[in-house]
């Protein structure tokens, strides 16, 4: 499904790309925002989903949790930077936003879902916006992920993050390997997404033999 609405992406990895772009607008930031470009080019990028039902277009970040580990500072706050606009000779007047979560660069959105060439890319930060957030995933959610934290406690946190597939609200919890990754769906309980085609596999009994795979 991405390749049909991202074909450029078979010439450069949406990771690469993301990357790219994200540090040419964190390079516009004062000193403060060094920690995050420091992130980046440390590999905390380890996967990237972009969330083809939004608007504007949400880019989902997966950790390298052995890059998240390090950097994360769970007493900050979640906050995005907005009112940032990009412009190339061919486009103009995209806007930008870059999102941050317990120290952590978290994702960032496009008013685009059509490729941003960097070269020559120019940054805007002329009218950017700090904007403090509260961002919490459903209760209803926390409530089942109690009992499943306390059985699988290697399951990592600060790895989940709502995903939505086809309309299908899937919440990440990790990945297994070659770009697939294990979630939750509250009507259908553990589901496996693969990577190539987005397939949901759901009816999964238990996570013991995709823990394994993880380690």
């Amino acid at each position: 499904m991405f390749s049909k609405l991202f074909s450029w992406l078979k010439k450069e990895r949406l990771e690469e790309w993301a990357k790219k772009l994200c540090l040419m607008v964190l390079e516009k930031m004062p000193d403060e925002y060094s920690v995050y470009r420091e992130e980046l080019n440390a590999g905390i990028i380890g996967r990237i989903i972009p969330d083809l039902h939004s608007v504007p277009c949400r880019y989902n970040v997966f950790f390298d949790t052995s890059v998240s580990e390090k950097y994360e500072r769970r007493s900050e706050p979640y906050f995005n930077l907005k009112g940032i606009v990009l412009s190339n000779t061919n486009t103009s007047n995209i806007e930008f936003s870059i999102c941050f979560a317990r120290g952590l660069f978290a994702g960032f959105s496009l008013s685009t879902k059509e490729k941003i060439d960097l070269t020559n890319l120019q940054v805007n930060v002329e009218n950017v916006q700090k904007v403090l957030q509260i961002e919490k995933l459903p209760e209803d959610f926390w409530k089942e992920f109690q009992s499943i934290h306390e059985k699988y406690p290697q399951i990592n946190i600060s790895e989940i993050c709502q995903v939505n597939l086809d309309g299908r609200c899937i919440y990440h919890l990790f990945d297994i390997g070659d770009g697939d990754f294990v979630g939750f769906e509250m009507s259908n309980g553990f589901v496996k997404v693969c990577h190539d085609d987005s397939e949901i596999i759901s009816n999964i009994p238990n996570l013991d033999e995709y823990i394994a795979m993880a380690e």
